[in-house]
């Protein structure tokens, strides 16, 4: 992303987004899945808590995208009481639908690929490589280069092989290390400067939310792999923009369609975002009181 770099293969836009179409279901299938698959969750609502660490990720996207999307909201609202603006992503006049298309396609693949695949994962897979440099399966540099490359992919998933502690066996908030959580924001600064430094029409109030997807984004990606993240990333880029395009070029029942897709995600975000605060607070109390009472108690079984 910081330096252009010329690739030798000439390709019309076309199979460039249809390239790039393939990541994306590609992505999808590997979130239906995850975690037992999204049948199995579907059929176990009742049996297992909405936001295990376990449960399938096309299950909980719903609910942290229209969360996410609600917070942002109303970051831009109060800061727009403030005088400070967020301004919109700018394309010059009379640019072709499919050009917009095109870019906000490619988007969510190469800045997850900058901000969470190379700038998390590779760092957390060298971590992990020196932490454990004595294990046997890491005596030669290919067996080393792909465990790089599956912690790049699915960073739970190489934690999980080496038996440290994981989201599967410890939970959201004890699966994730000290130095996962060190990386996730500060790539999650890097993003939201990355929004506002490099233009687009973009102002400065991007930052605090594209900071806050960042922050999305990165436990996405440390907690299932990088095909969330860039689904994830995908809602926000491209879903919002096929909408609203339909709607201007063709109107009618797209028009209806656009605006009751706006409503049900504000709406639906709002009642989320609620919820998600009074669950993730009874959690916290809870693993708070648990830290407490072993930490007082040693000798407790």
């Amino acid at each position: 992303m910081a330096i252009p770099v010329n690739v030798p293969i000439h390709s019309n836009m076309g199979d460039l987004f249809a390239a790039i179409w393939m990541i994306f279901v590609l992505c999808m299938f590997a979130a239906w899945y995850s975690r037992g698959g999204l049948a199995k969750n579907v059929g176990d609502v009742l049996k297992r808590p909405m936001l295990s660490a376990k449960t399938n990720f096309l299950y909980l996207m719903p609910l942290v995208a229209s969360a996410l999307l609600f917070s942002s909201i109303l970051i831009q609202q109060y800061q727009a009481t403030q005088g400070v603006q967020t301004g919109s992503l700018n394309f010059p006049p009379q640019t072709s639908p499919y050009v917009i298309l095109i870019n906000l396609a490619y988007a969510p693949v190469n800045e997850e690929l900058a901000f969470r695949i190379t700038s998390i994962g590779i760092p957390l897979g060298l971590f992990l490589l020196y932490l454990y440099r004595a294990n046997p399966r890491f005596t030669s540099l290919g067996n080393r280069f792909k465990f790089l490359l599956i912690a790049m992919a699915n960073p739970n998933y190489a934690k999980q092989s080496l038996g440290y502690k994981n989201v599967i066996d410890n939970g959201f908030l004890g699966g994730i290390s000290a130095i996962e959580w060190l990386l996730i924001l500060v790539t999650s600064v890097a993003f939201g400067l990355a929004h506002y430094l490099l233009g687009g029409g973009w102002e400065v109030g991007k930052i605090s939310t594209a900071l806050l997807a960042g922050l999305v984004f990165g436990i996405m990606f440390v907690t299932y792999g990088a095909y969330a993240a860039i689904l994830l990333h995908w809602y926000f880029d491209y879903y919002f923009t096929v909408i609203s395009l339909a709607d201007s070029t063709y109107g009618g029942a797209f028009h209806i369609l656009s605006s009751l897709t706006e409503v049900t995600n504000y709406v639906g975000g709002g009642i989320v975002l609620v919820l998600l605060l009074l669950i993730w607070a009874y959690h916290l109390g809870n693993y708070l009181v648990d830290r407490t009472y072993r930490h007082a108690s040693p000798t407790q079984p």
